[in-house]
């Protein structure tokens, strides 16, 4: 009620960032001060249940710029204001908090940052809010700069896969940072879905989805350089696979009318480079990666038979008895193998929630051989490669389609 109408809003998921949280905030209202001094603006921070300083840090720096009063500042029309759900983190439920706080504020334009990004400067927020809030774009989805080995589920996987599915070349699908209008706000809000595993664990993959089905305008922006988390590692790859490619399969089982006769892809309107790769040794030891992709491939036969079509599985047998020295999981076989788990998911062969995580033997195994194909290849060569798979996604798409409608290929 103390807020009123704004024209942006940031929102700041938390649990447990006592430690970053204050420079987050701190980023924000430089940004707003520099760029958007005419604007009516507030920081929205949704809770986890942090059992540290989190909300009193942000409600500190109120009462220091206010004498107490809480909610409202003396900087212009800057707000800020902090709500607590729950005794766990769940991005899903942060994320519909804020954006029901956009649809009734009426914010224009609107981004999600994490407190975890440590080197957030006030550029990044202009720009994940300015092409919203000036050029109408409806969503809007950060690049950055990537090692070499770096980020190669989405590489490997949830681009290429999900440009060839629905058409639109968005990199980087899933991120902690995001940018999105407050008209598409207002359609996610309406959705029955919140109850879904998918959007629960990774609402940022089904917003953008949902942009690109309703065919609203989207884009990208390059914002540089991204720090790791400053409290350690993320979700290991078993979760990661089980939200991302969860998440991945269950958006082409809801907006299948908006993709079965759609063929190649097309651009979106990108500021900066749409990719930028820095050198990097590869991990050490792939051995033991390869290793893990063969007896994961022999522990879950039984699985594997039944979710790929038989000329696929007699594939993927055939490879994984191969020395590493001669191991390669060839671009054909890999896409065949990923559009057969997704067929099956849409058919539910066996429990979904198994099914997605089987994914993760063979994605090793493709991490094996992307490892080793790559060792030398130069920032030029990788992108070549990566754009190549991203080609035989949409070559074979035929063959998904196919099979997510029953008819399996011989």
């Amino acid at each position: 009620m103390s807020v009123g109408e704004v024209d942006l809003l940031v929102g700041i998921p938390s649990y447990n960032n006592a430690a970053t949280m204050g420079q987050t905030i701190a980023t924000i209202e430089e940004s707003f001060q520099q760029n958007f001094v005419r604007d009516r603006v507030v920081i929205l921070n949704v809770d986890g249940g942090s059992s540290d300083d989190t909300r009193n840090i942000l409600l500190q720096r109120n009462e220091r710029r206010n004498g107490g009063h809480r909610g409202l500042t003396s900087l212009r029309t800057v707000h800020r204001v902090s709500w607590a759900y729950g005794s766990a983190p769940s991005s899903g439920l942060a994320v519909r908090t804020i954006l029901a706080a956009a649809d009734l504020l009426r914010a224009k334009s609107c981004a999600i940052v994490s407190p975890t990004t440590t080197n957030l400067t006030s550029s990044w927020v202009a720009n994940l809010l300015r092409p919203i809030y000036r050029e109408r774009f409806d969503f809007l989805a950060p690049l950055y700069t990537r090692n070499k080995f770096q980020g190669l589920l989405a590489r490997s996987l949830l681009y290429p896969m999900s440009r060839a599915v629905f058409g639109y070349r968005i990199r980087e699908l899933y991120s902690d940072e995001w940018g999105f209008s407050g008209r598409l706000a207002s359609q996610c809000l309406d959705q029955d879905v919140w109850h879904e595993e998918a959007v629960r664990t990774r609402p940022e993959a089904w917003m953008a989805v949902t942009a690109i089905s309703a065919e609203l305008n989207c884009c990208q922006y390059f914002l540089g350089q991204k720090a790791a988390p400053a409290s350690g590692t993320g979700p290991d790859i078993v979760e990661a696979i089980r939200q991302a490619v969860g998440s991945l399969f269950w958006c082409l089982e809801k907006y299948e009318s908006r993709w079965l006769n759609r063929t190649g892809s097309q651009t979106v309107p990108t500021f900066g480079p749409d990719h930028e790769l820095s050198e990097e040794s590869p991990p050490a030891n792939p051995e033991k990666i390869f290793e893990m992709f063969r007896s994961g491939v022999n522990e879950l036969e039984p699985l594997l038979a039944s979710i790929l079509a038989s000329e696929t599985h007699a594939q993927v047998k055939a490879i994984a008895l191969l020395d590493a020295e001669r191991f390669r999981f060839a671009n054909e076989l890999w896409v065949r193998t990923l559009y057969d788990f997704a067929a099956s998911y849409h058919h539910a062969v066996l429990n979904r929630d198994h099914l997605v995580q089987s994914v993760v033997p063979l994605y090793r195994g493709m991490l094996y051989s992307f490892l080793v194909q790559h060792a030398n290849s130069s920032a030029d060569e990788m992108e070549a490669g990566a754009e190549q798979l991203g080609l035989e996604f949409e070559r074979q798409k035929p063959y998904l389609v196919e099979r997510w409608k029953g008819e399996k290929l011989r």
